[in-house]
């Protein structure tokens, strides 16, 4: 399979949600929160369990998953 990107209808729009970003991205990379944890953060300072000024610039961490094995 070839994925080229520059054919892709949704390309510089939809990048952080693409599968190859995904895969291609450095295990350690920071990303931004999608909108289900943004809501989720938002619900929590809603709460009062966590305060606003702490969750400002707040970025989710991609790490390895080292539970998945390949299938023979």
């Amino acid at each position: 399979m070839i994925v080229d990107c520059d054919t892709c209808p949704v390309r510089g729009s939809q990048c952080a949600d693409c599968v190859v970003t995904a895969l291609t991205a450095p295990l350690s990379a920071d990303m931004p929160l999608d909108r289900q944890e943004q809501r989720a953060v938002s619900a929590l300072v809603a709460a009062g369990l966590v305060r606003a000024d702490r969750v400002a610039g707040l970025r989710a961490r991609r790490e390895p998953w080292t539970g998945a094995r390949a299938a023979v």
